[in-house]
């Protein structure tokens, strides 16, 4: 990634301006920016907005864009909230020093295919706050990301979810071959899986196999997590092949469900 011009905005607003009038690039943790061979004019630095933060705001957790995968991953406001499942997902992110660099809101705006904790946010249903846009499901922009510009202020999770985060990795900092994430939200069970390769995919058929109950029956939770194998899709790549994938799936997704129930 080569920029021309850096600039430091004083404001959120300020910043989408870059966005909207000049095509800006949005700085996050700046962590992944070598894998990208994209060369622009401007880029924004949004580190001066007070957008780091994780905080409770009545029912809902409210993490900021600049949030990090360390303050994810230490936050007592998290633990209380969920218990240590963003532990779990963030602690084998590469190493402590590249998780003091990662940004929520870079992680999410990337999409990226190997993402922990987009596929953590996904299983929570989380919703991002969009500067001018409102609110917008996690679901649907991993989906398929919008066409208008884009600056992410914050997440909005329901807070006490009971969720569980499971993942294979060849080595504890290597990216993994798979991830799951199970939780039950206000709405009913919810499944997610990523590095299928690709961004996070939920598996609502599999979900609904669960049905309302808080503690499904060792049976559903098998039936559940055959199902989940069926319903993504999976591809194989230098950490393990499609077929891999789909038999590990099965496996993560049981031993989640089986921990988020217990």
């Amino acid at each position: 990634m080569e920029f021309s011009h850096l600039v430091r905005p004083r404001s959120v607003e300020e910043a989408y301006s870059y966005v909207v009038e000049r095509n800006a690039l949005l700085l996050g943790g700046g962590a992944w920016l070598r894998m990208s061979p994209r060369s622009v004019e401007t880029a924004v630095d949004l580190s001066s907005l007070d957008l780091r933060y994780i905080r409770q705001s009545g029912q809902l957790i409210e993490i900021g864009a600049m949030a990090t995968a360390r303050d994810v991953e230490t936050s007592a406001v998290l633990e209380h909230a969920f218990g240590d499942v963003f532990r779990h997902a963030a602690e084998n992110i590469v190493g402590v020093q590249m998780r003091n660099i990662v940004s929520m809101g870079g992680t999410i705006a990337g999409r990226f295919g190997f993402s922990d904790l987009n596929t953590l946010f996904l299983a929570l249903d989380a919703h991002l706050v969009l500067h001018s846009a409102g609110e917008l499901g996690i679901e649907s922009f991993l989906a398929k990301a919008p066409k208008f510009p884009l600056l992410i202020e914050k997440v909005l999770i329901d807070s006490g979810i009971r969720s569980a985060f499971k993942s294979v990795r060849n080595t504890a900092t290597d990216l993994p071959i798979l991830n799951a994430a199970v939780a039950l939200t206000p709405k009913g069970w919810r499944i997610a899986v990523g590095a299928r390769p690709g961004p996070a995919r939920s598996a609502p058929n599999a979900a609904h196999l669960l049905g309302s109950a808080e503690t499904p029956s060792d049976e559903h939770i098998v039936a559940a997590a055959r199902a989940t194998a069926e319903e993504l899709s999976f591809r194989s790549d230098i950490r393990g092949t499609a077929e891999y994938r789909r038999s590990v799936c099965a496996v993560l997704v049981r031993r989640a469900l089986t921990e988020a129930t217990s």
